[in-house]
């Protein structure tokens, strides 16, 4: 009888143990591809949809480690165009110059839906209108770059000839040479000066170039070779950086947290100056369909250059950048 009742023990045993699920083996990670981003400039809340697609996990999703490049917009395309970096920021206007010089560069995801380059003045110089900048002292930050390159685009569309209006150089110093009346008004980036000014109680007028000129703002490039070889690649990084962008147009508030994380001097005292700054810096992200950018703005961008001298050539624009990579 205790022969039997043992047996029927281990009989009952055997059911369990065969019954019992057998444990999954968790899949290994497959391993991050690492890519250079050259960023353009130094870390702060203006890049916080990087910062968003990077905590929230976007980049990683799409198999992507970014290593971040902080430097010169101009390293940028020289370092994409050679092919040791993978992706760089830059404006529409430096893809342009750079295939004039046959440098095989393109534009795969627009960031900034507009030139983000404005005229700033105190209000009590009453300069609202371009027209109001003739016979003005104006200052900019060099005769180069972006600032410069949106300041001719803003007198070449409104008919201003460029003796007509007083411009020296005056380096990166708009908000105190604004404050001290060494001119009469400053090229500057739209979401940081004006900014700034405003925080100190000033009241300024802005002439957003924008709405005058059709130059295509900040935007991700890559080289002709990556988009040949690994279209995946391209493809999942803009994905994850518009992801970003959206989730910051979305919750600004979440974003600002995130970017202190990642540069915590934004936070701290300067945490009032970063979120005015994040939040003139959020229409300039909109746009009807995140990261396209559209032929025509291209043509006429192409066609100021040419006409300014910022180029001696016609550059085929429609190999200059794609709106094929997003969704």
């Amino acid at each position: 009888m205790k022969y039997i009742t043992l047996l029927s023990m281990m009989f009952s045993l055997l059911t369990i143990a065969a019954c019992a699920p057998t444990a999954t083996p968790k899949p290994v990670a497959a391993p991050l591809t690492d890519v250079t981003l050259v960023m353009g400039y130094i870390p702060n809340v203006q890049y916080a949809p990087f910062f968003v697609a990077e905590d929230k996990g976007y980049f990683a999703q799409e198999g992507i480690k970014v290593n971040y490049n902080w430097g010169f917009e101009f390293d940028g395309i020289k370092l994409v165009g050679a092919n040791q970096a993978d992706f760089a920021i830059v404006t529409g206007d430096q893809i342009i110059q750079a295939r004039a010089q046959n440098v095989p560069i393109v534009y795969i995801g627009n960031w900034y839906n507009a030139f983000p380059i404005a005229v700033v003045s105190l209000a009590d110089k009453n300069i609202k209108t371009p027209q109001d900048l003739v016979g003005k002292k104006v200052g900019l930050p060099g005769l180069f770059g972006a600032s410069y390159t949106a300041w001719r685009a803003l007198l070449y569309t409104s008919g201003i000839p460029e003796q007509d209006v007083r411009v020296e150089n005056i380096g990166f110093t708009q908000v105190q040479a604004l404050n001290q009346g060494t001119v009469d008004a400053a090229v500057a980036y739209a979401n940081n000066e004006p900014v700034q000014l405003q925080l100190a109680g000033k009241s300024v007028n802005a002439i957003k170039t924008w709405e005058y000129a059709k130059l295509v703002g900040n935007g991700i490039a890559t080289n002709e070779a990556t988009l040949k070889n690994r279209p995946q690649l391209a493809r999942g990084f803009v994905r994850a950086l518009l992801r970003g962008i959206q989730d910051t147009l979305d919750n600004p508030d979440a974003a600002l947290q995130i970017t202190v994380k990642h540069v915590p001097e934004a936070g701290g005292e300067n945490l009032a100056t970063s979120k005015a700054v994040l939040q003139a810096s959020l229409p300039l992200w909109q746009n009807t369909h995140l990261g396209e950018t559209r032929l025509a703005d291209w043509q006429a961008m192409e066609k100021f250059m040419r006409d300014a001298k910022f180029i001696t050539t016609n550059v085929d624009v429609t190999k200059a950048f794609t709106n094929d990579l997003l969704e």
